[in-house]
């Protein structure tokens, strides 16, 4: 029990390998990047939240339009990452991406 809750704390204290991201101008393509110090990466979860007139593209995954509350689980074995955001077809909105690369034990 006490190594559960002590994972658990410590788990929560790892704050480096978690970000976020706001589009600036969502009609324009953008490569965000960061370093996480996580050295044994496995996964890296994209959210994506916000909303646009039209379908956007975030690390290559289509999105459609309108209200977006999107979850996405890819393979990354890197501390540092890069996310490719493209407007597609995309005028309008705002949209914010967050990152965690969550630490493997």
């Amino acid at each position: 029990m006490f190594f559960f809750i002590f994972s658990l704390v410590f788990i929560s204290c790892n704050t480096k390998n978690k970000g976020e991201w706001k589009v600036a101008d969502i009609s324009r393509d953008t490569i965000f990047s960061a370093e996480t110090g996580v050295r044994d990466a496995t996964t890296m979860i994209l959210k994506i939240q916000g909303n646009s007139d039209d379908s956007i593209k975030v690390h290559g995954f289509s999105i459609p339009g309108g209200n977006i509350n999107k979850e996405l689980r890819v393979d990354w074995y890197n501390s540092k990452i890069s996310v490719k955001y493209e407007s597609y077809r995309a005028k309008k909105g705002n949209i914010k991406i967050q990152y965690d690369v969550p630490k493997v034990f």
